[in-house]
Order: structure tokens, then C-alpha cells, then sequence
């Protein structure tokens, strides 16, 4: 009744599953009637109006230029950025901003071995053996040495079983401290003088795999070394908060499609490979599932010189 099915409907279906009508019409009625049914009816009304809203928006995005594909863009100015780009919260990638970074032409992993390898950083192991391993980051986190890392990752292949997130904030220690001089940040985007805490360095292995989640902020991603395959969803894709904890979604966007509920075959995913050198902007809220396709070396920056804190938007936590 609260998503709008009548009285009359509902005792007509209690009628046709054995229930007596004057047994089925004095219940329906008595919850009708009862002061809770009165309180949840505006609540309901709310919620079907904002589904509508967002079915609106899912169907507008459909029509849209950015529907089936993320743009790539070069020589996108400041103002185009935020005014399309971030006021419209669609993502695009920006293909002439990481090439002119010093970091473009030096950070291997050979490099971090030989002028970092002494540094100690944190790292996420064990990951295969919890199917929860992202959200349990802190639990699986520990402390080696740049060059102990560097060689498990180069002598590993592909697996998910360790990797180098942005929760262990490694850019912020101080033995790594000179990798900022090879990141030339656009100061018309990002604010330079907030890198603690508005940064983080990805290094792992090929086969890495981060689950589809969101942010709450919005995030340049930046591929340096190695390709890393995005599968991105728009926030008004509603179905993903079925079963949400967080900011994590439930649905793997890698499972085959034969095999997909029918609710998860039904959302619209953008794909796309970031290759070295490309940047990836994720605007706030998108849902996005992200895999390694090689040894990887990756920067993601939040810093904007706007407002960029929405720590509120977690429908998952609702």
C-alpha cells in the first residue's frame, strides 16, 4: 500500500491466496486506518518521487553524447572542466596532462627499486584468502621496504594477493616525499598547497582488482606506469545500492553475462583501458571497478581548489 497498490487491491489478492474477505478487509483496513501507515505515507511518496527523479537522469544520461563511451579530450581548459566536466558530473579522460609530467618519463619500478628501495611503505597482503579484502584494508596492511616490494611485484606475475592502496597513504611519508617534484600539478585544477592527505600512490602487480565502490570526493586518476581496465557506473544507476554496505556496491561487473541477474545485466557500464599517461576523471559518487593489466604505477589527486568533501553521500550506510 505504502508504494501505492489500493485497499480494495490488496484484499483482492489476500482473497485469491484462501484468506477469508471479511478476515482479509478488517486487516487491511486496521492498517490503513493505524497512525504508523499515516507517518510512513509521506515517507514512501518522498521515495518514489526521487526514484523517479533518478530514472529521469538515468534516461537523459542515455541520450546523451557520453552514453555508450568516456570522451578523450586534450587541451580541455579549466573552465571547460569544471563547468561541463564536474558541474555535470561526467567522467572523461584527459590524455595531455600526465605526458608532461617528469614522472611520465622516469617512475618504473626499477626506479622506485634503485632511488627509493630503502624507504619503508605500507602494503595490503593477503587478500586472496578474504573475499572482503578492500574493506578490510587495516587488517591485511603491513610495513617493508620499497625494494622488498618491487621485487615480489616483478617477480609475482598477475595477482591480486598484495597491492599498494591509497589507505596506506604512502605519499605522505617523508622518504617519498621527492616524488612530488615529478608530478607537475595543473594549479588551476588542483590546489598544490594540499598534497597531505589529497594524494595516493597505487603500485602493484598485474591482476590487482579494487571491487566497485564510489568515492566521496572527486578524483583525477592518474595512469603513469602500465594500463589499468576501469568499469564505470553512473551514481543514477540505482540498482547498485541493492545490498550496498558503504561505499562498496555488491555486483561484480566481471561476471559473465550469461550469468548476470537480471537487475545487474540491465545497468548501463562504461569501459575503458587507461593507458600510461592518460588521466581518468571520476566524478563524485560514480561507481567504478578497476583491474591492472600490467605492473602498475598509479596517482590519484583530490585537492581541488573547489569544494570537494562529501563525505554525507553514502546511500549504502541508508
Amino acid at each position: 500500500m505504502l508504494r501505492g497498490v489500493t485497499v480494495e487491491r490488496v484484499v483482492e489478492t489476500l482473497v485469491s491466496a484462501a484468506v477469508p474477505r471479511a478476515l482479509a478487509l478488517r486487516e487491511v483496513t486496521t492498517i490503513a486506518e493505524s497512525p504508523i501507515f499515516a507517518g510512513a505515507v509521506p515517507l514512501a511518496r518522498d521515495a518514489r518521487r526521487l526514484g523517479q527523479l533518478a530514472r529521469l537522469r538515468r534516461e537523459l544520461e542515455a541520450q546523451s553524447s557520453h552514453a555508450t563511451e568516456v570522451e578523450r579530450r586534450a587541451d580541455v581548459t579549466a573552465d571547460e572542466f569544471f563547468s561541463r566536466y564536474v558541474a555535470g558530473g561526467i567522467p572523461v579522460v584527459l590524455s595531455d596532462v600526465v605526458t608532461r609530467w617528469p614522472a611520465f618519463a622516469r617512475w618504473t619500478p626499477e626506479l622506485f627499486r634503485a632511488e627509493y628501495g630503502d624507504a619503508t611503505i605500507d602494503i595490503v597482503d593477503g587478500r586472496d584468502a578474504d573475499p572482503d579484502y578492500d574493506r578490510n584494508t587495516p587488517k591485511h596492511t603491513r610495513t617493508v621496504t620499497m625494494r622488498e616490494y618491487i621485487e615480489r611485484i616483478l617477480a609475482a606475475g598477475e595477482t591480486n594477493d598484495f597491492y599498494a592502496v591509497a589507505q596506506n597513504r604512502n605519499l605522505d611519508r617523508d622518504a617519498l616525499q621527492p616524488l612530488w617534484a615529478d608530478l607537475t600539478l595543473p594549479s588551476e585544477i588542483l590546489d598544490a598547497t594540499r598534497s597531505k592527505g589529497c594524494a595516493a600512490l597505487w603500485i602493484g602487480p598485474a591482476g590487482t582488482v579494487t571491487p566497485l565502490h564510489h568515492d566521496t570526493s572527486n578524483i583525477l586518476f592518474a595512469q603513469i606506469y602500465g594500463r589499468k581496465r576501469f568499469v564505470l557506473a553512473s551514481p543514477f544507476e540505482t540498482e547498485l545500492m541493492r545490498d550496498a554496505v558503504g561505499v562498496y556496491a555488491s555486483a561484480d561487473p566481471e561476471t559473465p553475462l550469461e550469468q548476470m541477474p537480471a537487475w545487474l545485466a540491465a545497468v548501463r557500464f562504461l569501459r575503458l583501458d587507461l593507458a600510461p599517461g592518460e588521466l581518468l576523471y571520476l566524478p563524485v559518487g560514480w561507481w567504478h571497478h578497476v583491474r591492472a593489466l600490467d605492473v602498475s604505477i598509479s596517482v590519484a589527486l583530490n585537492g581541488f581548489i573547489t569544494p570537494n568533501r562529501f563525505e554525507w553521500y553514502k546511500p549504502g550506510q541508508v
